[in-house]
């Protein structure tokens, strides 16, 4: 019985390890299908990864907290992909070894297991990596920050009215209307902000809607605010997808600003009821009947005395001086209680004489218009008063130039730069990074003087839509400037008499079709954009009744540069993602100063290039067919000051440097720019001259990495901030002498799969990191440390070293990682916010931070592996 029992059992066991070794024998016959598997999914991963990093850019840059889970995802990413690269560098290395001839097959099959294993995880990413929403924003900034909000009595029963109807469950749609200027979207943000605090709205989505409705573009402002990507064609498959997203929601408020006429709400996707509720702001009542408002709230002027109090406070006065309050008493009363007008008003008066007062007070007496629809005719005097106001030309010509944009649009800086060097703006400015300053000078001056507002960051602004009205009917006067930006127009306009323009802004529209040639003689700024979806020639006769040209800024077109020939006053041109056939006769443009081909299809800059004798700024970024610069062309711009190459372009350059006719540009021509301040470029590894070093720069960002990198751009490059960027990435490089001019501008740096690398720095170099602020430090197997000895100094007991400005310390994935410091140095981090160390197996538990987490700050540390 019992050999019968033990027989049964031996069987079985018997039958289970047959089973077990076919099916471990099976990854030996699977390994090339497994790996084929796993680099397809790899693949899907990184474009799944690609899409996810560009939302949490964004994110970032509207200063939004990452979700939790978007961070683990992210992170999960980032450990497969390396363990995806170990596993190629294996594969390779085994062919490398064994020239393919005899196959390890204990290293298939511990590969060919790990590989389906690995498969499995990257599908997993693939299906969680679809977020509708990466970020939020943190707790105390606000969503809707209101600070010319100033509640009087008039004001306050109006918004008491609205919050009523708010919390009244049978009323979904509360319309404000007012003349312009008189603060409706001012008043609508604070309503806002009250309706979260009240908890009678969870979120709050705010879209301009402007008198050009866009319906693509009003569907993208709400899907930004809920961080839901909208990928569908039509606008009514748009419409859907939103549409389901909102009806999801619970308690929701949907402010439409601005609106002109009835707007189709099932159009653009927005429910009505069901937790949705709308406010609109209209200079209109008939638009609050149309769109189903029951009982409209009017939002009227302030009264006389509250003008008073509001003007007397923009002002700056108080109530010591008796003449200048009596003259204070007219000046607001002129300003006939709207807010818009007094805030501009009281701001240019601020701190004049007498004298000044009476001035104005006479001309806001005798200025007026007549005939303006929906806006007090005063306050288009009232505006241009303040605009009269304004010190010098180069102010009054920075505000036109904001009015050539689209309503409702945010502003970049770097674009006001290049159309006022272009324009002859900033002449007394030896240096482009001196015209910036002076730039951000006329910027605040007109922030102040209430003409611009903040945009979402420190380089861009906006304006109130009646000032960028009144500023069209200056422009359109005064400087002859003719603007239908951002009508979506596909069609060349038809207006008459455009012959007379110095100045035409065709921008954010999608052109079809351009005049073979457009006879206009005086225009000296041109901005066009072109179809997104049409191939748009541009005729070679295009620009030759236009020599007067001075500022060239053409999106999405098909050309030759030869059709610029005639242009030899141009000293600006922006050729935005172009299709540029020929660029050889670049060199003609001999008063050039600023060049940009940002996006533009190409694949190699013409020698021609070097002629330009003046050119101050280069921007090659995004130009991704790039792949021959030749050699001498950038050592020819000696006058060259900034230089943008970026990731995604040119990054073949020549190792030797040796100038031959037929080789590409070298590094060692960037030593030979004395002017040059700024540089963004991507070089790869193998062709990083041993011997070369960058020259001083002030802002950069440099990118060191692999020749088959497939990596994402995750870099977001400042032009008006301080910025020092490096990246190194799977480099060979066993040392950073070619970074020691930069080291003391230097804020990030990012160090990954560098395998060579035993240390960072020397003590020395360290101490001059006085801006560092960010140090990454990654998957580095030889790394031991990150600051050493020097070679000529003895390690002395307890030395200090101070990193004043470093907020965020990541070390992870060091193995033989032994501490921060080489020997007894100790330092200290006054700033530090994050501090992460993970996988770092040798470093002792006791690795210290000498400032205690405060309540803000972040610490994680995992030194061993699980």
């Amino acid at each position: 019985m019992a050999t019968e029992i033990l027989g049964g059992a031996l069987s079985k066991i018997g039958q289970y390890l047959v089973e077990a070794t076919v099916h471990q024998v099976c990854f030996l016959f699977r390994f090339k299908s497994n790996i084929e598997s796993l680099m397809n999914e790899d693949k899907n991963l990184r474009l799944a990864l690609d899409r996810v990093q560009l939302q949490v850019n964004r994110a970032k840059r509207n200063a939004e907290d990452i979700e939790k889970d978007v961070q683990k995802w992210l992170d999960e990413v980032s450990d497969i992909i390396t363990a995806v690269q170990k596993v190629e560098g294996e594969i390779q290395a085994e062919r490398t070894c064994l020239s393919g001839l005899c196959p390890n097959l204990a290293w298939r099959y511990r590969l060919s297991r790990k590989a389906e294993k690995m498969t499995s995880k990257l599908l997993n990413l693939v299906n969680r990596g679809k977020f509708d929403r990466v970020g939020h924003i943190p707790p105390g900034i606000e969503l809707f920050p209101s600070n010319d909000f100033v509640q009087f009595e008039s004001t306050k029963s109006t918004f008491d009215q609205i919050i009523e109807a708010m919390k009244d469950n049978k009323i979904n749609m509360v319309g404000i209307y007012g003349m312009g200027g008189v603060g409706k979207t001012t008043m609508a943000k604070e309503v806002a902000k009250k309706v979260l605090e009240l908890g009678i709205f969870k979120e709050v989505v705010f879209a301009a809607v402007s008198q050009n409705p866009n319906v693509r573009n009003i569907q993208g402002q709400i899907a930004d605010s809920l961080g839901l990507k909208l990928d569908e064609e039509s606008d009514a498959g748009r419409a859907r997808r939103l549409m389901k997203r909102l009806t999801d929601e619970k308690q929701i408020l949907i402010i439409l600003d601005d609106v002109w006429a009835r707007l189709d709400l099932n159009m653009i996707g927005v429910p009505l009821g069901d937790g949705c509720g709308i406010l609109v702001t209209t200079r209109r009542k008939q638009v609050c009947h149309s769109m189903g408002c029951e009982s409209p709230i009017p939002l009227n002027a302030l009264v006389e005395k509250e003008g008073l109090v509001f003007f007397k406070r923009n002002a700056c006065i108080g109530d010591e001086l008796p003449t200048l309050n009596d003259l204070a008493k007219e000046v607001a009363r002129e300003c006939k209680g709207l807010p818009l007008a007094i805030v501009t008003i009281g701001s240019a008066l601020k701190g004049k004489a007498i004298d000044e007062w009476n001035v104005v007070l006479k001309k806001m007496k005798n200025s007026k218009f007549v005939n303006v629809e929906d806006v007090d005719a005063d306050i288009y005097a009232l505006l241009k008063l303040s605009y009269d106001y304004l010190k010098g030309d180069e102010t009054k010509l920075c505000f036109l130039l904001c009015s050539l944009y689209p309503e409702d649009y945010e502003i970049p800086l770097g674009d006001l730069v290049i159309y006022g060097k272009g324009l002859g703006l900033f002449e007394d400015a030896n240096t482009i990074e001196e015209a910036r300053s002076q730039l951000r000078v006329t910027i605040n001056h007109l922030k102040a003087s209430c003409l611009l507002l903040d945009g979402g960051n420190e380089e861009l602004v906006k304006m109130h839509d009646i000032v960028r009205d009144v500023a069209l009917w200056i422009a359109s006067k005064e400087k002859k400037f003719f603007s239908k930006a951002g009508l979506g127009l596909k069609q060349w306009p038809k207006d008459k008499g455009l012959e007379q323009y110095a100045g035409i802004s065709l921008m954010a529209n999608e052109l079809e079709v351009l005049p073979v040639s457009l006879p206009c003689p005086k225009l000296e700024i041109l901005l066009l954009d072109c179809s997104s979806w049409a191939e748009v020639e541009v005729s070679d006769q295009f620009f030759v009744e236009m020599k007067a040209l001075k500022v060239v800024h053409l999106r999405r077109g098909v050309m030759s540069v030869k059709s610029l020939q005639f242009l030899t006053n141009l000293r600006s041109l922006c050729l935005h993602y172009c299709r540029l056939k020929d660029i050889s006769s670049i060199g003609t443009l001999s008063r050039l100063e600023i060049l940009s081909l940002r996006g533009c299809f190409f694949d190699e800059l013409a020698k021609e290039l070097g002629e330009l004798g003046e050119l101050r700024q280069l921007d090659l970024r995004g130009c991704r067919l790039l792949r021959r610069i030749p050699a001498n062309v950038i050592r020819s711009l000696y006058q060259l000051e900034e230089l943008y190459i970026g990731k995604y372009s040119f990054r073949t350059w020549d190792v030797e440097g040796t100038g031959a006719e037929t080789s590409n540009a070298s590094l060692y021509e960037l030593n030979s720019l004395s002017h040059l301040t700024m540089l963004s470029l991507s070089i790869q590894d193998k062709r990083f001259p041993k011997d070369f070093t960058f020259p001083k720069l002030i802002r950069y960002h440099i990118s060191v990495l692999p020749s088959d990198s497939r990596g994402f751009d995750s870099s977001y490059f400042s032009e008006t901030g301080s910025h020092g960027h490096i990246e190194i990435r799977g480099s060979q490089l066993t040392s950073f002498n070619a970074f020691k001019e930069v080291w003391h501008t230097l804020q990030t740096l990012e160090v990954s799969d560098c395998n060579a690398l035993t240390c960072l720095f020397t003590v020395s170099l360290a101490r001059s990191l006085v801006l560092l602020e960010i140090l990454s430090v990654e998957n580095c197997s030889s790394m031991k440390h990150i600051v050493v000895a020097d070679n000529d100094m003895p390690v002395r007991e307890g030395s200090h070293i101070v990193l004043p400005k470093l907020t965020k310390l990541v070390l992870s994935e060091l193995p033989n990682f032994m501490g921060f410091y080489e020997g007894s140095y100790y330092s200290t981090w006054p700033s530090l916010q994050e501090l992460m160390v993970y996988e770092c197996r040798n470093t002792s538990p006791s690795f210290t931070v000498f400032e205690p987490p405060g309540k803000n700050k972040k610490f994680e540390m995992f030194y061993h592996s699980n």
